[in-house]
């Protein structure tokens, strides 16, 4: 149940930004260019703790005033050497490295304590109504910098001809992923990039590569840092289509089986029956087979649930009864904490499906004029709530709980959930580790949130 901007505004504000939002994976609002409050006015006088301080509010320079209180209010968590361990990765050092937070909102959001973001700076006080309008008066003009006049060196050669794993992939493997998957790091997601053998597996089954391309419905990385060069991509693509071979040493790794193509989709959906693609395969993979679980590289207790022969190697078809996966998670041993049991409605689905016959099936059809209870919050079920309900969101939901019409909409209305589930730039991709939403399922989601996302 296993996906960012080349654009040249102030790097430090959106450096800011990103140390008040000191959160891992926070998606970000929906919006077009440069965000923030509208109308502001200029104000004298900036209370603190105890006295009151002059603030002037007619000049907003990046350089003699919103990269000052960026450095004084951020940089303790996200710095370039702090940004790594206590600032969720987000670096916020450099003004290219603020820009894209102030130009989705994000900055603005945090510092303004609005509705769906995370308060910032996190443990002290909210920035005074002046420093405030500073920042959002710079917002209002462009966000420039007015620091240097940057100059962008050409990049270094790169050499596609060579693709050894030695010398060119080991290298980038280590400089980009390591620090994260090696063994032992808690962050690691049960993937150690340190053994060649899991390097050629993800190589092979195609997540290497999405993962570094950035293909929608694969988690992007390296998390929190700049997407690989066109030439280091290239370089990775080509070492792949080679065999992803080890120059270093003899290594043999036991090809993944086949994955069979599922059947061709039943047009109309019946409301009588459960689809596996369409139910029983999201359900899965975002409470049993994310990775460190039930994945193919972890393989918990020996057992592997990605794929539907995987799947089914525990199920008899026609009787749930008599069916592993249903007794298992029917008696709450399974899914393990913090990701939530099943529901009643999750068991009911798990097993009818099996009683039908445990098919590998799915349907097409879908009703873009779905209500919130008939249309949306079935959706969020199916793809969200194994990470987002209110047992798991602080462990594996980025604290985001999604299990209550009020909390979906705080998010419908800030721009989260719409830029998540439609794989937009600046946004954490959802459903995480699995293949983006049909566009039925995204139109469903756009045209009850531009409805104004009532609770029907």
């Amino acid at each position: 149940m296993n996906k960012l901007l080349s654009r040249a505004i102030p790097i430090v504000l959106v450096t800011a930004i990103v140390a008040i939002a000191c959160v891992h994976e926070i998606p970000l609002p929906l919006t077009g260019g440069v965000t923030g409050p509208t109308g502001s006015t200029g104000t004298t006088g900036t209370t603190g703790g105890t006295g009151t301080t002059s603030c002037d509010t007619t000049t907003f320079n990046f350089s003699t005033v919103v990269n000052p209180l960026i450095q004084a209010k951020c940089a303790a968590c996200h710095g370039a050497a702090t940004a790594a361990s206590s600032g969720a990765s987000i670096d916020l050092s450099t003004y290219a490295k603020l820009l894209p937070y102030v130009t989705n909102g994000r900055l603005w959001g945090s510092i303004n304590h609005s509705a769906g973001f995370s308060a910032m700076p996190k443990g002290g006080a909210q920035l005074s109504t002046c420093e405030l309008t500073q920042v959002s008066k710079w917002i209002a003009g462009g966000a420039k910098n007015d620091t240097a006049t940057f100059v962008v060196a050409p990049p270094p050669t790169c050499d596609t001809t060579k693709f050894l794993f030695s010398t060119t992939i080991a290298p980038l493997l280590k400089t980009n992923c390591i620090t994260c998957h090696s063994a032992g790091n808690a962050q690691n997601g049960g993937i150690d990039l340190t053994l060649f053998a899991v390097v050629q597996a993800y190589a092979n089954n195609g997540k290497l590569l999405g993962s570094i391309k950035h293909t929608a419905g694969y988690s992007a990385m390296p998390k929190g840092m700049a997407q690989l060069t066109a030439c280091e991509i290239t370089q990775f693509t080509k070492w792949i289509g080679a065999g992803a071979k080890n120059d270093t040493a003899s290594v043999v790794v036991t090809p993944p089986p086949p994955t069979t193509p599922p059947p061709t989709p039943t047009s109309n959906c019946s409301p009588d029956t459960v689809y596996f693609q369409n139910t029983i395969a999201p359900l899965i993979a975002q409470t049993c087979s994310m990775a460190g679980c039930h994945d193919a590289i972890t393989k918990a207790s020996g057992v592997t649930l990605v794929t539907y022969a995987n799947i089914t190697r525990y199920v008899t078809a026609g009787n749930a009864a008599g069916s592993t996966l249903y007794t298992i998670t029917k008696s709450g041993s399974m899914p393990r904490s913090p990701i939530a049991k099943y529901t009643t409605a999750q068991l009911t689905q798990v097993q009818t499906w099996i009683n039908q016959g445990a098919k590998n099936n799915f349907c097409t059809s879908c009703d873009t004029t779905s209500t919130y209870s008939k249309g949306i919050a079935p959706l969020i079920t199916t793809y969200c709530i194994g990470c987002h309900s209110a047992t798991s969101a602080a462990a594996s939901g980025g604290s985001i709980d999604l299990s209550t019409y009020t909390a979906v909409k705080v998010y419908a209305t800030n721009g989260r959930l719409y830029g998540s589930v439609n794989h937009d730039l600046g946004y954490s991709a959802m459903p995480k580790n699995q293949a983006q939403l049909s566009a039925c399922q995204i139109a469903q989601f756009k045209k009850w949130i531009d409805a104004g996302s009532p609770n029907n």
